[in-house]
């Protein structure tokens, strides 16, 4: 690779050939189409990508006109094409290839256009006729007396008014619990908060844990920690922990019959009641995963950053894996990669809150692999799903209806 490449432009070319860029990236490739100033860079990147033919051909299917873009990039591959003399040695494939990138190109950027936001978008014949907007900050908090609110803008000054609350502060998507004076002598309270189907929420506990919430998720925890002999929460659903240290009193998760017990780190955790099983990947730290059955064999695994751990039929499997794809969600995010096809549409059935029906029942053979934001409507990110070629939706209220 030549020294003058730019780790960053090589990653954002590498999205925009992979159909993996934002509206702003995508805005930022154009611009360097304009100045043709990394042309070396795009060139690297293209050579990568030219043997993945199906990608070319499922893109030139799409193609839509936009002569003004398109002579830009027409210009940049004249440019190329001029300095290959002195490139040859670097470049050999431009010779053989030129024509083809050209026409990819072509075939990326009508697909970008395709998909960018429908008032900078050229008219044309929509996907699906109807559409379902992305999920959103949303929650809901049941205190110990039973007593249930929704956590939203208008309530601040509700918050601090409910009993033994009186530590905790709401802001935009996230609620916030300090300390109080002469909390060893209170009674322990617990609250659960509740994240619906299409909703996430924040929260960051009276020890200064932080916790991000994904869609039909709940997680049980005490107000205040300061009396008790360990920092216990209960979750069902999926979130990621950014646990405060505490030498002295250890944090533990109970998930159904999986226990972890966490030192000072970073790690998301699924516990969706219809996923195979409970996973656990580690970001940063130290974590033991350990059977919560009154009758197991102690079972109990330590896992390191860069793994995850399935719990299923009171068993633990550790695998190295992509932990960017795991926590993707946090980061409002889609990261399909070799994932499996039923479970990347059960993560978009939630966070679009649809039900997904199957038109055939044979198994899907099909791994969706791409990067999407999860702020954009649900037929972007079908519509990415369906580059594959061997898979088609349609849109009927909030049914999803997958065809092969």
């Amino acid at each position: 690779m030549p020294n003058r490449m730019n780790g960053e432009i090589i990653g954002l070319f590498r999205r925009y050939i992979r159909n993996e860029c934002t509206t702003a990236e995508f805005n930022e490739v154009i611009e360097l189409f304009k100045n043709g100033e990394f042309e070396l860079e795009l060139t690297f990147v293209l050579n990568e990508e030219l043997e993945n033919t199906a990608l070319s051909e499922r893109m030139l299917l799409n193609t839509r006109n936009s002569e003004a873009l398109l002579h830009k990039i027409e210009q940049t591959i004249t440019h190329i094409e001029e300095s290959k003399p002195k490139r040859r040695k670097l470049v050999p494939f431009l010779e053989k290839y030129s024509a083809a990138m050209f026409f990819i190109l072509i075939g990326l950027l009508a697909v970008f256009l395709y998909r960018m936001p429908k008032d900078q978008a050229p008219k044309g014949k929509p996907e699906f006729i109807t559409d379902i907007v992305s999920g959103k900050d949303k929650a809901y908090l049941t205190l110990a007396n039973g007593m249930r609110v929704e956590l939203k803008n208008e309530n601040k000054s509700l918050i601090n008014t409910l009993p033994n609350l009186s530590g905790a502060n709401l802001e935009k998507g996230l609620l916030v619990y300090s300390s109080k004076q002469n909390e060893k002598e209170l009674p322990v309270q617990y609250n659960t908060i509740e994240i619906p189907r299409a909703g996430q929420y924040q929260l960051q506990l009276e020890d200064g844990t932080k916790v991000w919430l994904n869609s039909e998720t709940t997680l049980k925890y005490p107000t205040s920690f300061s009396s008790l002999k360990e920092r216990k929460v209960e979750l069902h659903g999926e979130a990621y922990f950014e646990v405060a240290h505490n030498k002295d009193v250890p944090f533990r998760v109970l998930a159904n019959n999986q226990l972890l017990e966490v030192l000072g780190t970073e790690f998301n955790l699924n516990n969706y009641a219809d996923e195979p099983g409970i996973t656990t990947t580690l970001i940063a730290g130290k974590l033991k995963i350990s059977s919560n059955l009154e009758h197991s064999d102690k079972l109990s695994q330590m896992i390191k950053p860069g793994q995850q751990s399935t719990f299923a039929n009171n068993k633990i499997k550790v695998a190295d894996v992509d932990t960017e794809a795991a926590i993707a969600w946090k980061n409002n995010d889609f990261i399909f990669k070799d994932e499996d096809f039923k479970a990347a549409m059960r993560k978009i059935s939630r966070w679009y809150d649809v039900e997904i029906v199957y038109e055939n029942t044979q198994p899907l053979n099909i791994k969706p692999g791409g990067w999407i934001s999860r702020k954009n409507n649900i037929s972007a990110v079908l519509e990415m799903i369906e580059l594959t070629g061997k898979v088609h939706f349609k849109i009927i209220g909030r049914r999803i209806i997958v065809k092969t």
